[in-house]
């Protein structure tokens, strides 16, 4: 029985697996979850809020699975996507960060909508992962950016050379 599924990016980051790897309760590899050609260099994989479906970013979409590994939604291919994190909002659309507009897009969970953004392109440096309060607020790590791939993505080097981490909360008005 599967216990747990970890995203393996490609081999251009990193040298992983290009795959959703699942694991047995104790830790062992159990194999790829899915051998759907369009899982490639997977990101942001999250639960839908009902528990049923596994949501995951590829290279240019976003996909949803079933318990057994099939894709049972496709947002289809989407220019400029470059996938980070992913998650579900208060609203309940799926929330996926777009590291080459440097910015948050929400799309319904059906996957059929317009996806929009949830702030302006450009305004996050290398947006990583986030979340959301229960206020709805939300709380967002921005990285150092691509030029600086080798280092801890979850670093941002500050004016004065320095290194610090970075967490910006917006709260909504």
């Amino acid at each position: 029985m599967v216990r747990f599924l970890v995203t393996s990016a490609g081999s251009a980051n990193g040298g992983g697996h290009d795959a959703v790897l699942a694991f047995n309760a104790e830790g062992e590899l159990v194999g790829p979850f899915s051998d759907d050609p369009r899982i490639v260099d997977p990101r942001g994989l999250c639960i839908d809020p009902s528990g049923t479906l596994i949501y995951l970013n590829s290279v240019d979409r976003m996909l949803a699975l079933d318990r057994s590994g099939s894709v049972v939604r496709d947002s289809g291919p989407m220019a400029d996507l470059d996938p980070g994190g992913a998650v579900f909002g208060p609203d309940g659309r799926f929330y996926v960060t777009m590291r080459r507009r440097r910015t948050i897009w929400g799309i319904s969970a059906t996957l059929d909508g317009h996806a929009e953004p949830l702030l302006p392109e450009g305004i996050v440096p290398f947006p990583r992962g986030f979340g959301f309060g229960r206020d709805g607020s939300l709380y967002l790590a921005s990285g150092i950016g691509p030029p600086a791939r080798g280092r801890t993505p979850s670093w941002c080097s500050t004016p004065t050379g320095q290194r610090s981490r970075v967490v910006w909360s917006l709260i909504p008005n």
